[in-house]
């Protein structure tokens, strides 16, 4: 193989891995993205967790979702001398779950369905992270082959990220 060939194909390679590696390992603002089996967003560490958490569940309930409870992971874990910013937030609109249980009693293993928010780092490098998972790959990860609720599930879920997204600027 000639010089410039192997000089052109190390390129190639070079830019495909920038491609896979590179550019998918961060989040570019404004995107939910996919981390495993979750959607997950990116918002600035500066902003008030409290206030993400308020805004979060207002997004929910504009999806006529209910939030059945929220837990205080970060109250959990300072008897352990932990001091963490993070909440799970349980929701569920029943009217899908009514459609779901029908097409299969299996999915309420995966009920309800679970927001977390968190901080991730300290400092000028923190930030805060709101995710959930998503309710079609659980689904699909118990054997469930009729799993339309749980589509629009993930999707009624999905934009209440991007709704956040777009709240604050994102």
């Amino acid at each position: 193989m000639s010089r410039a060939l192997r000089a052109a194909f190390a390129g190639l390679v070079t830019l495909v891995l920038l491609a896979t590696f590179g550019l998918a390992a961060t989040a570019q603002a404004g995107e939910v993205e996919r981390r495993g089996e979750a959607l997950v967003i990116y918002l600035p560490g500066e902003l008030d967790f409290a206030q993400v958490v308020d805004r979060l569940q207002t997004e929910i309930q504009a999806q006529n979702w209910e939030i059945m409870d929220v837990q205080d992971l970060g109250a959990g874990m300072r008897e352990y001398e932990l001091q963490i910013e993070n909440k799970v937030l349980s929701v569920c609109q029943s009217q899908l779950l009514a459609e779901a249980l029908k097409a299969d009693p299996f999915i309420s293993l995966v009920v309800p369905c679970r927001f977390t928010v968190f901080r991730e780092g300290t400092g000028d490098q923190s930030r805060i992270v709101v995710g959930f998972a998503d309710p079609v790959a659980e689904a699909r990860a118990m054997g469930i082959e009729r799993y339309e609720a749980a589509q629009t599930a993930t999707d009624d879920l999905r934009g209440a990220l991007e709704r956040l997204l777009e709240f604050y600027g994102q």
